[in-house]
Formats: structure tokens, C-alpha cells, sequence
């Protein structure tokens, strides 16, 4: 049912193009069974018995269009020859028209869709590509949206011509010899049969591999991704194994396919063989008796074949249909994951920020029956001001950054913004105003000066005076300058022609090329060494004077200068102050600094 609906709403929304290509479909079928006709009296026209007594409405009909009388002459084979090649050029004609306007449709169909997919994938919350793999979304935009593309275009078309073509070229058989005609489908209740045995088989692999091909491509796009990983711990074996495991599951799923298809194409030879020995023997019976001519012999060969790519076409169809519906059962279940907040049109769209942040007693649950990840936090930033989070693994900081852009919301408690709550605010709007730094210092297969400047509009006449201040303030410009191309040199995916210091440094100008009002650091100086994490605070103080910041850290040397630090373990804040404040109650805090300055003293 939801194959149809959809169906019927792309041929609404190109209502112009469906009616050209199934008028010119209809005038196709309809020509290619009146060639058969002319070709008949051709060979009647030629031959010794001459033609039927009664040659029935069909050829009457088809009489009508020539020039000319029945008659048993060279001129008239000739004539008649002559509209089989202008049946053949006007089906030619149709044909082009027929593919041209449906495969237009379903060429247009798979563009919007797959627009749409991009565009809904922009929409999607953070959280669901935490568990959503690439390669399976890959799959989506492909494989699934050309089984929905095949079933728009190629199963209509072809099912349309059975449904016009069929039932046209039995009538005409049934006016030329009904006994002959009854004869001719028994053979058809084979092929039948035949469909339906293999149809579900083929039906079944072409599934299976359609998942399977859902693996392989996850697979070797997390393998391509991490290829440093697999290398540095020497799996290339076993990746090259398991994908082995992969492929030859996808193999055995696709050869049982092609196994059954051929078995059903052999089939439908067979049958169709079975029916023309059927036709000539009774056939030559019928012309011996004088209630059949050599001319209709010839015709019913003709009409035999027309009958049974019908039948071939509908179990090729079917299986298109079963394909397009478990596609487009994976393609609604993307398409209705709830959205994000950020791209709700809704909410105050901010002329500026103050850059005041506050948390009154939040708490945060990932999941119903886990552990909080926050515990009643709360805290203030003022404008212009440093917080300093720091805790060990799995405390919540992370959770914290995630909470002020309103990548996850509040279980209990509430997030206040310039003292509005957060969610009141047009989400998107908001983090315009925001600096984001993230544990991982993802950077696109892009120049790097266009990674830095992400957030700038291309257009900004001021954007590569602020590319170039920002990799200046990020301690970047040194190692920038030594690339072959500067600013220009393009960088490969993820970054991986740069160091995870280098990294950390581009996703720091990036955040800080864009001027915002607050800036959140998330533990984004851990690659590199002390004495340049030492002069990046130095510039972030100067160049973050009016601009409220949260760094969170595990280096107690990134957060010491804070205005304010808070320590966290289990979600909960344990200890809170200034860094000489908490390094004198003697707490959580005190123990990370001397274990750090200890290990700092023996490197």
C-alpha cells in the first residue's frame, strides 16, 4: 500500500510527463498487435491456399487501412509489407516517447528523493549517527533509492505494455481460430506455475543480498576511514578475511539469484518452445482441415511470442515491487526520526548574546534505565567569564558542551542563556553565536583555510583577515606556512595528512575565526605539548577578553587560570572554586594536579 501511495503522488506531481509516456505506451502495444496481422495476409497474399473464406473482424479491420482491396497479388505483398515497416517506425517512434517521459519520471523521482534524503540527513539529531553507520546510510542514498527509481520507472512501463498488449493480441488470436488459440495456452499454465516457484526465490535472494551489500559497503567505508587503525595494530588479515566472509555470503546470495533466474528463464524457453510445437503441429492440422491458412500460422507465432513476455514481464515486475517496498520501508524509518531541535523554525532569533550561561540543577538520562550522566549540576557563567570543568573519564563533561549547543536536552532542570532558558531560543539562531571545539577535531576533505573559515560566509570581505588572526591566535601559522600550498594545501579525509596537535590547533581557529560570544572547549588541547598549550591560553585570554568561555579538560595546567573551576565524578559536582581554592581543600582536584605535576616531573 505504501509503494501505491507513493507511486500515485509522483505521477500526480508529474501528471504531464505520465500522460504523455502511457498515451505513447498504449499506442505502442496496440501497433505491435496489428504488425502481425499485415504480415498474415502478406503471406497468404503469397501463398498457394490463398486466404480464409471469413478473415475475421481483426483483419477486416486491418484491411480497412490499406489502400487497396484484398487481392492475391506481388502488389499487394508488397503494400502490406510496406505497413509493417511503418507499423515498425511508428512503434519506434512510441518507443522513444514511451522511455523518454516514464524513465524521465523515475530519473526525477530518484534526483528528489535523494535530495531530500541529503536534506533530511541535515535535520537528523547528533544521537542517531551515534548508532547509525555510515556505509548503511550510503546503502540508503544508492541502492535503495534506485529500487524505488526501478520500480517508478521500468516495472510501470513494462507492466503497462502486458496489461494493454495481453489482452489485445488474445482477442485477435481467439478471431483467427479460438480452438487453435486454447491449444497454444496450455503452455502457459507451465510458465505459470514456473513463476510461481522461482518468483519468491528470486524474490528472497535479491533481499538478502541487498542487505549484505548494506554490510560490505559499512564495512569498507570504516575500513578506508580508519586504515591508520588497522594498520597500526596489524589487522589487515583479518579485515581482509572478514570482508572475504562478507563477500561470500553476498556471493552465495547472488549466485542463488542468478541460479534461479536462469532456472526460470530456461523455463520460460522451454515453454514457449513447447508452444510453438504446439502451434505447428495442431496448426498444420487446422490448415490441412481448410479452417486455418498458412498466413495464420504465421501470425499465431508471432502472437505466441507477444503472450509470453507478458508473463516474463510480470514476474521481473513483481519482484521490482517487493524490492521497492522493503526499500522504501528503510527509507521511512530514516525519513521519520524525530528531528533535530536546531532546524525546528521556532523560537527567539537573538540580535546578540551577552554570552551569560547558567545551569540550574540539570540532570541528564541517556537511556530510561541507565545511570545519570549529569546529577543535579548547576553553576553560572557571567559574561566574559572562564569556567573551568575538569573530572575524570565519564563524569559528565562532555555531556555539559553537548547541553549549551542543545546537541541533547535537559532530563530535569534547566538550561538559562542570558537568563532565558535555552529551549526557548531558535536553536539554530543560537549556536551561530557559539564557539564549539569537540573532543574530536573533525576536519573536512577541504583546503584548510575553508576549514577554518566553516563558519564565515564566502562572500565576507573580512573572512581571510579573520582565517589568518585565528590560525595566528591557535599557535597554527607556523606549520601552516611550511605546506606546500599554505592556506591552499587540501587536506585529506578527516584530516589525516595533519597531526592530532595540528588538528586540535585547526579546530581551535575554525572556532575561533567566527567572533562568537561564547566559546566551548571540550578537552581539545590533549595532543598537544605544554609549553604551546601555554601560549594558546596566553592568546585565548587576549582574544577572548569579552567572551564567556568553558573549557573542559583533563590537564589541570588547561583550566588553572579559569575564573571559576568545578570538579565532576559520576555526574555530580564534588568541588568547586578557584584553582589555588581547590588545590587547598585537598580534594579530587588537589590529587589530579599532583599526579599530573608529578608525571610532568618525570618526563
Amino acid at each position: 500500500m505504501r509503494s501505491l501511495r507513493f507511486l500515485l503522488a509522483e505521477y500526480k506531481a508529474n501528471l504531464g510527463w505520465f500522460g504523455i509516456g502511457m498515451t505513447a505506451l498504449i499506442i505502442g502495444a496496440l501497433l505491435q498487435t496489428v504488425a502481425p496481422l499485415y504480415i498474415k495476409l502478406a503471406v497468404d497474399a503469397a501463398s498457394p491456399e490463398g486466404f480464409a473464406v471469413n478473415e475475421g473482424l481483426a483483419s477486416r479491420l486491418a484491411l480497412s487501412l490499406l489502400p487497396m482491396q484484398l487481392e492475391r497479388s506481388e502488389r499487394f505483398v508488397v503494400t502490406c509489407l510496406g505497413m509493417v515497416a511503418l507499423i515498425a517506425v511508428l512503434i519506434g517512434i512510441a518507443t522513444f516517447y514511451k522511455r523518454y517521459y516514464l524513465i524521465r519520471i523515475s530519473r526525477r523521482t530518484e534526483y528528489s528523493l535523494r535530495k531530500r534524503m541529503y536534506a533530511r540527513l541535515q535535520d537528523m539529531p547528533g544521537k542517531w549517527f551515534d548508532h547509525t553507520r555510515s556505509g548503511g546510510v550510503m546503502s540508503l542514498m544508492t541502492s535503495d533509492i534506485e529500487a524505488v527509481r526501478q520500480m517508478i520507472g521500468p516495472a510501470i512501463m513494462y507492466m503497462g505494455g502486458t496489461i494493454f498488449m495481453f489482452p489485445a493480441a488474445l482477442a485477435i488470436m481467439l478471431s483467427l481460430n479460438w480452438k487453435l488459440t486454447l491449444l497454444s495456452l496450455i503452455p502457459m499454465l507451465g510458465l505459470g506455475a514456473a513463476t510461481l516457484w522461482f518468483n519468491p526465490r528470486v524474490k528472497r535472494y535479491s533481499l538478502r543480498s541487498q542487505e549484505d551489500l548494506e554490510q560490505l559497503s559499512a564495512r569498507a567505508q570504516e575500513n578506508f576511514a580508519g586504515a591508520r587503525v588497522v594498520k597500526a595494530f596489524s589487522r589487515e588479515e583479518f579485515e581482509i578475511a572478514e570482508m572475504q566472509r562478507l563477500g561470500d555470503t553476498y556471493l552465495a546470495n547472488k549466485l542463488g539469484q542468478a541460479r534461479n533466474q536462469a532456472l526460470y528463464h530456461g523455463s520460460i524457453l522451454g515453454f514457449s518452445g513447447l508452444g510453438v510445437l504446439i502451434i505447428l503441429y495442431f496448426g498444420a492440422t487446422e490448415i490441412g482441415a481448410g479452417r486455418s491458412t498458412v498466413g495464420d500460422m504465421a501470425a499465431f507465432l508471432l502472437y505466441n511470442l507477444a503472450l509470453y513476455w507478458p508473463m516474463i514481464a510480470l514476474g521481473w515486475v513483481t519482484m521490482l515491487f517487493v524490492r521497492a517496498a522493503a526499500s522504501l520501508k528503510r527509507i521511512d524509518a530514516m525519513m521519520n526520526v524525530p528531528v533535530d531541535a536546531s532546524r525546528v523554525p521556532q523560537g527567539d532569533v537573538p540580535a546578540s548574546l551577552r554570552g551569560e550561561l547558567e545551569l540550574q540543577n540539570v540532570s541528564v538520562r541517556y537511556s530510561d534505565h541507565g545511570p545519570p550522566a549529569l546529577d543535579g549540576v548547576s553553576f553560572r557563567v557571567a559574561p566574559g567569564r572562564t569556567l573551568g570543568i575538569v573530572g575524570p573519564v565519564g563524569s559528565g563533561k562532555s555531556t555539559i558542551a553537548n547541553l549549551l549547543l542543545r546537541m541533547v536536552d535537559a532530563s530535569n532542570g534547566r538550561v538559562l542563556v542570558d537568563g532565558k532558558p535555552i529551549g526557548e531560543y531558535n536553536t539554530h539562531a543560537l549556536r551561530s553565536f557559539f564557539g564549539y571545539v569537540p573532543q574530536d577535531s573533525f576536519l573536512f576533505s577541504d583546503t584548510i583555510a575553508s576549514n577554518i573559515g566553516l563558519a564565515l560566509p564566502a562572500d565576507d570581505p573580512g573572512r581571510e583577515a579573520a582565517i589568518r588572526a585565528a590560525v595566528k591566535a591557535a599557535e597554527f601559522e607556523s606549520e601552516v606556512l611550511s605546506l606546500p600550498h599554505g592556506y591552499d594545501t587540501m587536506l585529506g579525509e578527516r584530516g589525516v595528512n595533519l597531526s592530532g596537535g595540528q588538528k586540535q590547533r585547526a579546530a581551535i581557529a575554525r572556532a575561533l575565526a567566527a567572533k562568537p560570544a561564547v566559546l566551548v572547549f571540550d578537552d581539545c588541547l590533549s595532543a598537544v605539548d605544554t609549553d604551546t598549550e601555554e601560549r594558546i591560553l596566553r592568546n585565548l585570554k587576549a582574544e577572548t577578553r569579552d567572551v564567556s568561555t568553558v573549557i573542559i579538560a583533563q590537564r589541570i595546567s588547561t583550566v588553572q587560570h579559569a575564573d571559576e573551576i568545578i570538579v565532576l565524578d559520576d555526574g555530580k559536582v564534588i568541588e568547586r572554586g578557584t584553582d589555588a581554592e581547590l588545590r587547598a581543600r585537598d580534594g579530587l582536584y588537589a590529587a589530579l594536579a599532583r599526579r599530573q605535576e608529578l608525571a610532568a616531573a618525570l618526563a
